[in-house]
């Protein structure tokens, strides 16, 4: 048992590969910022939440500290699992585009040596700002509430989902289809997985029923864990923290008892660091098995796969096509549509996207059954002041004033009009007649609850989102580096073409490259709009029934614009400064994903303050934030929406929309800014690029 572990360990020290890199890392200035900055954000996040404490007593202490410890577990997985793919997606790939893949293969070093040193140098950056913010996490233990243990599995966790990642992106590398669409897609796919499946987690069907302790029979109750937790690392990490505690094993049922299943829902936060280290172990073996007699095929797994199919030769030809006045922005935004591929993703995801929306608006819309006691439009009648309650099948008068709550918010009398679920009401008699003093009313229930609603449309929307974001960065990080390699640029540079003639092409027809898939998530959102206007005709319910304001229709397609617009210009940007492809997606993706991120945790900041409008404004400047305002805006719209105020509601609202318009129109001058910035230095550019 000893002989695997003394042999990887003979494998690093020494290994030439790990320490060029960390050798040249030293004296990077960009790493040097980086490792500057990780440590800056966990201690400005250690600043605010002792500032914003506002206790002195060992008990507020104590909350502040767990505080502290919460929120820099979860920055820290966060800015792992946005690092982690960027370093590690151009394994080895980096090293074939350098083309000094061969004459590594061609040193005396072993399999194991360049695959284990071309990992630890991938994850060497990672570790170091891991044991960099130990110091901090250690802050914690000052004022108690934290366990030791509890900061070293958070660590543990964000060191396996680095380490996962390397090892898949290695394999991946390996097995000769690291290619630029795969590190695109790898990066993808992490994105996707880590989203979908913290919002999968809120599916009860996911998360097993508990015993009953005085039957010990099953009950209703379900485990705060699921069966993602185990395999997730923010599922995992938030076990660590109060309310999201797993169960323990005698509340299990007798099938889920048997080890490792009692491990994984009983101990998720320690379960995943020990899956995911030995899922890289298994990863890794195979690639260092079989590392130079992949690199000696000449063909891919994927030529092997499709040599078997036959395929009927078909008469070379094509139809002639109509090219639009920029010929660049033509290319970019519909020879990569026509292609088959492109095509197929392209139907995949709108597929995926307006059907997952259709199934959520039924769900939402369709009620399982009738409640036992409603009203509905006709119940009320203002001129008798009369309530006639379905399921009672009961004519009550209404004393002045009645007392009307729709889910515990007091609402006008003429709500009565609507159709609700009767929670409550208060009967008194008077002169042998039954009046009505105060009536308490829910909105009538379907298949999912709003709250689920709200959250399903919002992960599906931020899913999508991502999806496109990381697809139009991908083709703008490559669109001059591409051309560049293959030669393709030099010609163009010859012809009467512009820098901005070009580089306008490639910006306009990138985003009309992406344009139809920015009408899923609309269409998503409107479908709910209309579905919250037909509710409403038929109902009566009026504004009360929206569950998805309609302003989202104008604000969400606007705003996917303007963020997709900024995407690309960043990608150009990245491509054009970067002499490889593989550099600059890693950029474009990094600078794309922290700008978001950061910029939604400003607005998130700003909802959840006291700044009451200033709130909307702040909120206004982050995408993330206007999004989760419109679709969910109980949660997410201010203060306003918590206080249940028509008036401040109408006024946030109206807030929202200018304050949202000003900032687009901002941003599409940044986005001019950097392209005219563009043209004005690309001569310069280019050539100190072919020196």
């Amino acid at each position: 048992m000893l002989g695997i572990p003394l042999y990887l360990w003979r494998l690093l020290p020494g290994n030439p590969i790990l320490l060029r890199v960390v050798a040249a890392a030293s004296k990077r200035k960009r790493d040097l910022f980086a490792r500057c900055l990780y440590p800056g954000l966990l201690i400005g996040v250690v600043l605010l939440a002792i500032t914003g404490g506002g206790g002195t007593s060992l008990n507020e202490l104590t909350t502040t500290s767990e505080k502290i410890f919460r929120q820099m577990s979860y920055l820290q997985l966060a800015l792992v699992a946005l690092l982690a793919p960027i370093f590690t997606a151009g394994a080895i790939t980096q090293e074939k585009d350098a083309q000094t893949y061969d004459i590594l293969l061609a040193t005396p070093l072993s399999n194991g040596q360049i695959v284990l040193g071309t990992l630890g140098s991938r994850l060497f950056f990672i570790i170091a700002l891991l044991l960099s913010g130990i110091p901090i996490f250690a802050i914690t233990k000052i004022f108690g509430g934290v366990a030791i243990g509890d900061v070293a599995i958070s660590c543990g966790i964000a060191a396996a989902t680095a380490c996962v990642t390397g090892a898949l992106a290695t394999a991946i590398a390996t097995f000769k289809v690291g290619t630029r669409r795969t590190i695109f897609g790898f990066y993808m796919v992490v994105v996707i997985y880590l989203i979908g499946g913290y919002l999968l987690d809120n599916v009860e069907a996911l998360h097993p029923l508990l015993l009953d302790p005085n039957t010990n029979q099953l009950s209703t109750d379900r485990a705060t864990t699921s069966w993602l937790s185990g395999i997730h690392p923010f599922l995992a990490l938030q076990t660590l923290f109060a309310g999201a505690r797993p169960p323990d094993a005698a509340s299990l049922p007798p099938a889920l008892r048997a080890w490792p299943i009692e491990w994984y829902f009983t101990q998720p936060a320690t379960f995943f660091p020990t899956f995911m280290v030995l899922l890289s172990a298994v990863l890794v073996l195979p690639s260092i098995v079989l590392l130079r007699r992949m690199a000696q095929s000449t063909t891919s797994w994927r030529q092997k796969f499709f040599g078997w199919i036959p395929i009927r030769a078909v008469q070379a030809g094509r139809k002639p096509r109509t090219v639009w006045r920029n010929p660049i922005a033509w290319r970019e935004g519909r020879t990569k549509a026509s292609s088959a591929r492109a095509s197929v993703v392209r139907y995949s995801f709108a597929t995926f996207g307006i059907g997952a929306a259709i199934v959520l608006v039924y769900l939402y819309a369709s009620e399982p059954h009738p409640p036992s006691k409603f009203i509905q439009a006709g119940s009320y009648n203002p001129t008798n002041q009369t309530l006639y309650i379905n399921g009672e099948n009961q004519s009550y008068d209404l004393a002045k004033p009645t007392k009307v709550t729709i889910d515990q918010i007091e609402k006008p009398i003429s709500t009565l009009s609507g159709r609700y679920e009767v929670v409550s009401h208060q009967v008194e008699t008077v002169r042998g007649g039954k009046r009505i003093t105060a009536i308490e009313l829910s909105r009538v229930a379907g298949r999912i609850t709003d709250l689920q609603a709200h959250q399903l449309l919002l992960g599906l929307v931020i899913v999508e989102l991502s999806v496109i974001l990381l697809v139009v960065t991908n083709a703008a990080a490559s669109a001059v580096t591409r051309e560049r390699e293959d030669g393709t640029l030099d010609l163009l540079l010859t012809t009467p073409i512009t820098s901005r003639y070009y580089l306008w092409g490639k910006l306009i027809g990138l985003i009309v490259f992406v344009s139809p898939l920015l009408l899923v998530p609309v269409l998503s959102v409107t479908l709910f709009v209309a579905s919250d206007i037909w509710k409403a005709g038929l109902s009566g319910n009026g504004s009360d029934s929206w569950l998805v304001l309609p302003e989202a229709a104008i604000l969400l397609p606007l705003v996917s614009l303007v963020v997709v617009a900024f995407a690309t210009i960043v990608g150009m940007q990245m491509s054009l400064r970067n002499r490889t492809t593989v550099r600059a997606v890693m950029s474009s993706l990094g600078i794309v994903a922290g700008c978001v991120a950061m910029l939604g945790w400003c607005g998130f900041a700003a909802n959840a303050s006291k700044l009451g409008v200033a709130a909307s404004i702040i909120q206004a400047l982050s995408p993330l934030g206007v999004i989760a305002a419109v679709i969910y805006p109980t949660e997410f719209g201010g203060p306003a929406w918590m206080a249940g105020n028509p008036d401040d509601i109408t006024q946030a609202r109206w807030i929202l929309i200018v304050a949202t318009l000003l900032t687009t129109a901002a941003y599409a001058a940044a986005v001019w800014a950097m392209y005219t910035s563009m043209v004005k230095n690309f001569d310069m550019t280019i050539r100190r690029q072919s020196r």
